[in-house]
């Protein structure tokens, strides 16, 4: 008969994800360029976004630009490899929490992106 394994004394066989998060890569020359995130196309509601979004965070009840979705732009941003962060916030003008949108400067793909296009 086997014997099974209690919670005192099992041991992990693999690395646990909780324990190994790991924060830089050892040997960073090896890995594979970033992606740029694609540019939209100039004009579009999804240009406009990603300009304001450049600019500052953005939420539905404060941005100015053309359309009533910013949401629908941001996820059409999102599709073109852009890394977004969404929070909900409260604003004064709104009874439920919003969302707020804002770049992810740090990811690789959205980083490469802004830097070819001259953006800091």
């Amino acid at each position: 008969m086997k014997k099974t394994p209690n919670s005192k004394n099992q041991k992990l066989s693999a690395l646990c994800k909780r324990y190994s998060n790991f924060v830089a890569d050892l040997f960073p020359e090896t890995l594979a360029p970033a992606i740029p995130a694609l540019r939209p196309t100039k004009g579009t509601r999804a240009d406009e976004a990603l300009q304001a979004l450049i600019v500052s965070p953005q939420n539905q009840a404060d941005y100015t630009g053309t359309g009533w979705r910013l949401a629908a732009d941001v996820k059409a941003l999102q599709y073109k490899g852009w890394s977004i962060i969404r929070r909900d916030i409260a604003h004064r003008n709104c009874r439920a929490l919003i969302a707020e949108y804002r770049l992810d400067r740090a990811d690789p793909g959205t980083a490469a992106a802004l830097t070819a296009m001259g953006v800091r």
